[in-house]
């Protein structure tokens, strides 16, 4: 090795310890002679160990180092399994005027950015799941919300059904009033008549009789349809109340999926930078 040479390699194993120091020690750093393919300073990482020694021969299966020695940038990510901690290996040639005298590599743990990535996956996992369930409640509740309206336009078209009902028991009470005007009358005349209106006054108290009855169930039906119509308008109320709480649901729901689409492409922007850092 030349004096040049062993200058500019020479600095580089110098200042091998101060770029650890700016790696905070987590990093392999790695100084390597490219004429001899001697290691010329190595230290390890706090918690990664490749396993070189200064002045050892480099592996020749170390892909990264004989890249840089050919001119070009390493950049190779390096399975926990190798080493028992993930990292990502750089190798960068070193230059003397326009020849590679040396690499220099180093070795820079990404464990915690894979867990990191490993959350954001999940998270991202999460959120779709979140997503599909926050669209299925929207779709129930656009269909509640219209189920709703139209049950209580239903209950509109019962309520007026019931006011019409009404009518005709009114107009039955009426018909059974004459009826039983009519009746009386009949007697009245049917006694004027003596023996000979006794049949007819037996028919006439029939009349009066029946007239009664259909009396008391008007009254009953009467009755019934009040309390038909006021449940129907405790309904009509219900449903309208339903209506209007769908239709806020629904809102909340696409304010909710909107806020969920907002956190899914912050998650992508994460797993974006994640990946450019590492």
């Amino acid at each position: 090795m030349n004096t040049a040479n062993a200058t500019i390699l020479d600095a580089l194993c110098l200042a091998t310890p101060y770029i650890h120091m700016t790696l905070k020690g987590e990093a392999i750093v790695a100084v390597v002679d490219k004429k001899s393919e001697i290691v010329l300073r190595y230290m390890a990482g706090r918690n990664v160990d490749s396993g070189y020694r200064d002045g050892e021969k480099v592996n020749p299966n170390d892909n990264n180092v004989y890249t840089a020695f050919r001119g070009q940038n390493a950049d190779v990510h390096i399975d926990r399994k190798v080493y028992g901690v993930a990292i990502n290996a750089f190798a960068f040639p070193i230059y003397e005027g326009s020849s590679v005298v040396g690499a220099l590599a180093i070795g820079l743990p990404v464990e915690n950015e894979e867990k990191l990535n490993e959350y954001m996956t999940s998270m991202q996992e999460i959120i779709n799941s979140l997503q599909d369930r926050v669209h299925t409640i929207a779709s129930h509740s656009e269909e509640l919300s219209a189920t709703s309206e139209e049950i209580r336009v239903q209950s509109e078209h019962a309520l007026k059904d019931s006011e019409r009902t009404n009518e005709i028991t009114v107009l039955i009470k009426n018909i059974s009033q004459q009826t039983n005007l009519l009746g009386l009358n009949a007697s009245i005349e049917a006694a004027r008549a003596g023996q000979h209106g006794a049949g007819f006054n037996i028919v006439a108290q029939e009349v009066r009789k029946l007239s009664s009855e259909t009396s008391k169930a008007t009254d009953q039906i009467d009755q019934s349809l009040v309390s038909i119509k006021h449940n129907i308008e405790s309904l009509k109320t219900s449903m309208t109340q339903i209506a209007e709480a769908s239709n806020e649901q629904a809102h909340l729901v696409q304010d909710f999926s909107e806020i969920i689409e907002d956190l899914n492409q912050l998650t992508g922007q994460i797993q974006g930078f994640l990946k450019e850092t590492l």
